[in-house]
C-alpha cells in the first residue's frame, strides 16, 4: 500500500506549478474585487448643490442667513435622511413608489417601534423637569384705541391718550375706534403687532397708555386691564399629556442612536460642485 502523501509537501509542489500562480492571483484579485464592491455599495454621494437648495430654502423662511452651526446641522440632517432612504430601500421598502419623504417617515417608524411606557416615577420626573411646558402662558387683558390715519384731530386725540383718558370717553369720535382685546398671549401680540410693540406692551409697568404703534389704519394705543399668570396644573390633569410627551422624547432619543449606528456603516461622500 502506497504511503499517504503529507498536505503539507503536496500544498508546496502545488505552488511550485507555475499555473497555480495564476490560480492564486486570480483569487487574490476575486477577494479583493468583492471586497471593494461590498465597500462602494455602503458609499453614499451627498451633493452639496441639494445641502445648499435646503439652506436658501430655510433662509428664506427665516428672513434671513443661517449661522455656520445651523448650516451643519441642515446638513447632518440631509445626510440622516439620506441614510434612512438608502436602508428604507434595501428593506424592500421602495414598493410604494412614493417621493424620498415617505421613505424617510417609514424608516423612522420601524426604527422606532417598541418604544417602553413610563413608570409613575419616570412620569413625575419628566413632570417636574418640563414644568413650565405644562403651565399656560400668562395672558393680558389689553384695551386698544385705534385713531385712524389721517386724523386732523391726531394730536389732539395723542394728548388726551397721554394724559389718561379713558377709551370710553373717545367713544363719540369718529376718529376713534376701540376695542379689548381679552386673554392675549406673547405669541398673540407678536403676531398681531410684531415683535417690538408686543414687547413694548409686555414690558410696561404704567397704567397710562402705550404707543402708538403705526399702521395703515392709524395709530394704535394700548392700556393694560388685567394680567394673569397661570398656575401649573396638577400631574393628575395633565398625565396624558406627559405621558404622551415623555414617549416621543424616548423616542426620539432612540432614533437618534438608531440614526446615528446607520450612518456608522456606510461612508458619506459629499459631491462638491466645480468651483468650489
Amino acid at each position: 500500500m502506497a504511503e499517504p502523501i503529507s498536505a503539507t509537501p503536496l500544498f508546496r509542489r502545488i505552488l511550485r506549478e507555475p499555473t497555480s500562480h495564476f490560480v492564486l492571483l486570480a483569487a487574490v484579485l476575486f477577494g479583493a474585487n468583492a471586497a471593494l464592491e461590498s465597500w462602494r455599495g455602503n458609499v453614499i454621494t451627498i451633493d452639496r448643490v441639494q445641502i445648499e437648495v435646503r439652506i436658501a430654502e430655510l433662509e428664506a423662511l427665516r428672513g434671513a442667513p443661517l449661522s455656520p452651526e445651523e448650516r451643519q446641522l441642515v446638513e447632518e440632517a440631509y445626510i440622516d435622511e439620506q441614510v434612512l432612504v438608502r436602508e428604507a430601500l434595501d428593506m424592500g421598502l421602495e414598493a410604494d413608489r412614493r417621493i424620498d419623504d415617505i421613505l424617510v417617515q417609514k424608516m423612522l417608524h420601524v426604527l422606532s417601534g417598541d418604544v417602553i411606557q413610563p413608570t409613575e416615577d419616570e412620569l413625575r420626573d419628566f413632570y417636574d423637569a418640563n414644568r413650565t411646558s405644562y403651565t399656560p402662558e400668562p395672558t393680558l387683558s389689553i384695551e386698544e384705541v385705534v385713531i385712524a390715519a389721517g386724523s386732523t384731530a391726531a394730536g389732539d386725540l395723542v394728548e388726551q391718550l397721554q394724559a389718561g383718558v379713558s377709551a370710553q370717553e373717545l367713544a363719540d369720535n369718529t376718529d376713534v375706534r376701540a376695542s379689548v382685546l381679552r386673554q392675549v398671549t406673547d405669541g398673540d401680540l407678536r403676531r398681531l403687532f410684531g415683535p417690538v410693540t408686543a414687547e413694548l406692551i409686555l414690558s410696561a409697568n404704567t397704567e397710562g397708555w402705550i404707543g402708538p404703534h403705526e399702521t395703515v389704519r392709524g395709530q394704535h394705543w394700548f392700556r393694560i386691564v388685567e394680567r394673569a399668570t397661570p398656575e401649573l396644573p396638577p400631574l393628575e390633569s395633565v398625565r396624558e399629556r406627559v405621558r404622551l410627551d415623555w414617549v416621543a422624547d424616548q423616542e426620539a432619543a432612540r432614533l437618534d442612536q438608531a440614526v446615528g449606528g446607520l450612518r456608522e456603516r456606510y461612508n458619506i461622500v459629499i459631491d462638491e460642485p466645480e468651483g468650489r
